[in-house]
């Protein structure tokens, strides 16, 4: 068994691991999936986006599964480790994934680089969890919503690092208005730290209060983000369109326009999965953490009755890919972004 306890998370993510040299990173907080990735990806190559260092597959390009294994040997161009990365949890990655670990432990595939899978929340009787926790050779970490304990002390130890401290009532009101996705939660973190100062322009230390967590708020342009997703959910791709160009003008960007769609969706997705396992859809959405909160219970209520669990695992992958495509240089991002969410609106209505 590779799986990763939760308490020994961290300590794995701060060293390299020549033992592992696959690792699969999975869970409903796509989020905190991107940040551990990036922290292995980190440990193994100094860039990342170096595109003679690092190699990224999305799951469409995996119809070929030798082709993860044949990545996997091969050099880097100036001679030092390499880095690959795989975004989806479907049937070519798991296939691919499952060739490359069999040919490691036959040692007929001799790895030259870490291999990276980022995926969504997969079951247990999912085949690409089952082939990396039965690996000896792959480590396998899964990232869950975290709770408000965990987005306390994340709030704290990032502010700490700034040298900045903050009032019990600014970090309760702060912390209120966060999700659980912890992507979300280290951009508005980020944002206030620019707010208060970061150490590099401030004389010394600094409290933050009320008056700059108020500050900080960005109530429409999250208004408008949230508005996207909703109606994409129902199927409504006029006034998707339309919020899309609010969420725009209110200064959203269109990879956070997307990737909180993911978020959105993982947790329509969880929910669905109770459903579909006998739970009545109220009793979801209170098993959901956080919980649905009450003004929003009848929107999701709403979206629970048009999606099936089938369907929404499709839309997770479409959003996966849309994310990995729009971050390439030179791609259009908008029209990559509202194909996807226009395709999730066309999904909605069938």
């Amino acid at each position: 068994m590779t799986a990763i306890a939760p308490r020994d998370v961290k300590a794995f993510l701060q060293k390299r691991h020549e033992e592992k040299p696959v690792v699969l990173v999975y869970g409903p907080d796509q989020g905190l999936v991107r940040e551990r990735a990036a922290m292995i990806g980190r440990q193994v190559v100094a860039d990342p986006n170096d595109p003679w260092a690092a190699t990224e597959f999305a799951e469409s390009d995996l119809s070929e599964p030798g082709r993860l294994a044949d990545e996997a040997q091969a050099l880097s161009f100036g001679g030092g480790d390499r880095l690959v990365r795989v975004r989806g949890g479907g049937e070519p990655v798991t296939k691919a994934v499952t060739l490359l670990l069999n040919g490691i432990e036959a040692d007929s595939v001799k790895p030259a680089s870490v291999v990276v899978i980022e995926a969504g929340d997969l079951k247990k009787t999912s085949g690409l969890r089952k082939a990396c926790e039965k690996s000896k050779r792959a480590a396998v970490i899964a990232c869950y919503a975290d709770d408000a304990r965990d987005v306390v002390q994340t709030v704290k130890d990032a502010l700490a690092q700034e040298d900045l401290t903050i009032t019990d009532e600014a970090l309760m009101a702060f912390v209120g208005r966060l999700g659980d996705d912890r992507g979300v939660t280290r951009s508005e973190i980020e944002k206030l730290i620019l707010y208060a100062g970061p150490k590099s322009v401030r004389a010394g230390p600094a409290q933050i209060g009320m008056e700059e967590v108020a500050a900080c708020r960005a109530d429409d342009t999250q208004d408008a983000t949230f508005e996207v997703w909703e109606r994409a959910a129902v199927g409504d791709a006029k006034g998707l369109s339309e919020a899309l160009h609010r969420a725009e003008g209110a200064g959203a960007s269109l990879l956070g326009i997307l990737r909180i769609a993911q978020g959105k969706l993982l947790r329509l997705l969880a929910a669905a999965r109770l459903v579909e396992n006998g739970q009545p859809p109220a009793a979801a959405m209170k098993a959901l953490r956080p919980p649905v909160f009450y003004g929003e219970q009848r929107a999701f209520g709403e979206q629970l009755k048009r999606w099936d669990v089938r369907r929404l695992e499709a839309a997770a992958e479409a959003l996966l890919e849309a994310d990995l495509a729009a971050k390439r240089t030179g791609a259009p991002q908008k029209e990559v972004v509202e194909r996807a969410l226009l395709r999730i609106a066309a999904q909605a209505r069938r």
